[in-house]
């Protein structure tokens, strides 16, 4: 019994220095990089004489780094990438004979971020709220164009040739906002999670597409 009464008070002053050293750090005026899982959930939104498209949940990755200028604001920039499936309706415009059609396909997005974050609380735990705006290029990976052969220099294969087929793309403004928990487990180590809304302004009869994306930040300052 009195090991046990040892075990367990060595076991509760090792847990208060690690309480202690959490609630010390600082995280003003360090720079920190995070590596970014994510997941975009799925959506639709509908177009003109009833065009409308699906978007399939996806899986994404991204990478951001960002400076705190405080123990709370922080601003910084994040690269993230998604790939997904869709199906569309097209519809034909007025006067066009032809009936409409679906179909279906690769959706791919990558974005660059400008964000601002709070974070509320000065500890080592703390939500915080987040908003940025930035640029996201889409590629529907639908051919717009014939075929093409295009040869180049490669610095493993040497001279080569291939076939290339041009697709539908396209860069728009987007934003962001996001809520969500930050954990300083250590000096150096962070986690961080949130639920975010992103729109991207894709113009023309759509507009705004809006997703909801949830997020782990796997975070190292230095």
């Amino acid at each position: 019994m009195r090991l046990l009464l040892k075990i367990v008070a060595c076991a509760l002053l090792a847990l208060y220095a690690v309480a202690s050293t959490a609630q010390n750090q600082t995280r003003g005026g360090q720079w920190e990089f995070t590596l970014q899982p994510q997941y975009t959930d799925s959506t639709s939104f509908s177009g003109a004489n009833g065009s409308k498209a699906d978007l399939e949940g996806a899986w994404g990755f991204g990478l951001g780094i960002a400076y705190n200028f405080n123990d709370h604001f922080s601003l910084g920039g994040d690269l993230t990438w998604s790939q997904g499936d869709y199906k569309a309706t097209v519809a034909p415009a007025a006067g066009n004979p032809g009936s409409g059609y679906t179909l279906s396909g690769t959706l791919e997005t990558s974005t660059l971020r400008l964000n601002g974050t709070w974070n509320i609380l000065a500890g080592a735990f703390t939500p915080f709220v987040t908003g940025g705006v930035g640029a996201t290029y889409i590629d529907t990976n639908v051919p717009n164009g014939p075929p093409s052969t295009v040869c180049w220099w490669d610095p493993w294969w040497g001279y080569y040739c291939g076939t290339t087929v041009p697709t539908k793309n396209e860069t728009d403004l987007s934003y962001l906002a996001a809520a969500g928990l930050r954990w300083d487990a250590e000096r150096t180590f962070f986690l961080r999670g949130f639920v975010a809304r992103q729109w991207v302004q894709v113009g023309g009869e759509v507009g705004a597409v809006g997703t909801t994306q949830y997020r782990i930040d796997i975070g190292f300052r230095f």
